[in-house]
């Protein structure tokens, strides 16, 4: 468990400095130079001969440590009326502190802000309040409740983000020409099933079968008749359909899959035979992407290098790029550890932060970037893609119904928070998932909204 006293300690390592710097600079394509004064964050904007300072003073780091939920807003009116800038939402958050304690300054191209963003940067992006917390969950993964996120539903915003893109309108009212990021959306597809007999491992196929013919003897001799005929019905068998999906709005659907077995509940889905194979090279001939979807227990057995090699050798074998990118199984991540094993073996981006239960911005953000190891005081080289939704979190967790339009509304008010801040909607929707239309219609209808606002020229 990280201390307050080690947390601080740290603020004054340059790799460290250097890591916030490059924050900013992906983001706005700025020059920064950032120090570590006198116990607070001095940061330092240019380009072109045009330059701001933002000093950020210690107020409310202290709090981050305690288990008193501390929080206060500042308002767009009060942000206004301060120094007549605007914020992409109703107010700022501001973790830790208390709001009397809130002021802005301006004196020439020098700002104070007496808040310690950069610092909550860190500890949130990283996911400082993740360390050492033992999880209730039956399966081991952080819970909401645990965070601070919690509070007010702060969950369902990226209020990071909302933090970046005031420090931007700084940087664009003090004549700095910074980028202005556009909202997009992505989905991928976590491939669990394949078909509920093909290609299965033989221990899981007897079972399966024998039930069946007790159970659903139509089911079991529809197989034996016409395989291919049985598949084409198979709800899993949704493909097609995705990336026709895709298609149409032109993006990319990425489908993620099980290299190995962890675990004979949770994993044990299909082998790596011809057809599955077959499949593997049809999305990738269609130009939609395959990546990796690591078994249950691959992070804590220590498996992700044996699973990635394994996975890599199948699309060495079909000529498919192997710089992958992937999803732990169940949203399973122990965030230091395996961020670290995804690191080691040059695993380009994992998109598997979100919160299970409900979806949000478990990391404050919707932006990709790489995760800093506070205890090795490095960079670990995988982007962290965050996860916005899935569509189990939606529909099963939250139990959000469908049929009233409550669960399209829920999703899109968290699309909505993406584009206002410009940045990225990532959707997961299992290829199995797809059991009735109404689940189809949602789907298309999160699409076609989210195809909207990306048209949509921002303010």
């Amino acid at each position: 468990m990280v201390t307050s006293n080690y947390f601080s300690e740290i603020l004054s390592d340059n790799l460290l400095q250097d890591w916030i710097g490059n924050i900013f600079r992906e983001r706005f394509d700025v020059n920064v130079r950032v120090e570590f004064l006198e116990d607070h964050f001095c940061l330092t904007f240019s380009k072109e001969n045009q330059f701001v300072t933002i000093n950020f003073t210690n107020n409310g780091r202290h709090a981050f440590f305690s288990k008193e939920n501390i929080l206060s807003y500042i308002s767009r009116e009060s942000v206004s009326e301060t120094i007549g800038l605007e914020i992409p939402n109703e107010n700022l958050v501001l973790f830790g502190v208390s709001e009397i304690d809130w002021f802005i300054r301006k004196e020439k191209n020098v700002f104070t802000i007496n808040y310690d963003f950069a610092s909550y940067m860190i500890w949130a992006l990283n996911r400082i309040e993740e360390y050492g917390v033992k999880s209730e969950d039956k399966h081991s993964r952080f819970e909401l409740k645990d965070s601070h996120l919690f509070n007010d539903g702060l969950y369902l915003r990226p209020i990071v983000d909302e933090w970046i893109c005031f420090i931007g309108n700084i940087l664009l009212a003090s004549d700095i020409d910074c980028r202005q990021n556009r909202f997009s959306y992505e989905v991928s597809h976590d491939v669990d099933k394949i078909s509920r007999y093909i290609s299965v491992p033989k221990t899981k196929f007897i079972t399966l079968f024998l039930i069946d013919l007790v159970k659903r003897p139509k089911l079991a001799i529809s197989y034996l008749t016409n395989r291919q005929y049985f598949f084409d019905l198979e709800v899993s068998n949704t493909f097609d359909w995705l990336m026709n999906i895709s298609d149409k709005h032109g993006i990319t659907s990425k489908f993620y899959f099980i290299p190995d077995s962890t675990s004979f509940k949770f994993d044990f889905r299909y082998n790596y035979t011809s057809f599955v194979k077959s499949l593997i090279k049809k999305i990738d001939d269609r130009g939609h992407e395959v990546g990796i979807h690591y078994s249950y227990n691959a992070s804590s057995k220590f498996n992700i290098k044996a699973e990635w090699m394994k996975l890599r050798e199948v699309f060495s074998e079909l000529n498919i790029p192997t710089d992958l990118g992937g999803r732990m199984h169940y949203l399973r991540i122990n965030f230091l550890e395996t961020l670290r094993q995804l690191s080691i073996v040059g695993q380009k981006y994992d998109n598997t932060l979100t919160f299970h239960e409900t979806g949000g911005f478990r990391c404050g953000t919707c932006f990709p970037y790489k995760p800093f190891d506070i205890y090795n005081k490095s960079v670990l080289n995988v982007e962290i893609r965050p996860l916005i939704v899935m569509e189990g979190s939606v529909l099963d967790y939250s139990k959000i119904n469908i049929d009233d339009g409550k669960a399209l509304q829920y999703v899109k008010k968290i699309v909505l928070q993406c584009y206002k801040v410009g940045g990225r909607f990532s959707l997961l929707w299992h290829n199995d998932e797809f059991e009735s239309e109404k689940k189809k219609e949602l789907y298309c209808e999160i699409l076609e909204f989210c195809s909207t606002l990306k048209n949509t020229k921002q303010v």
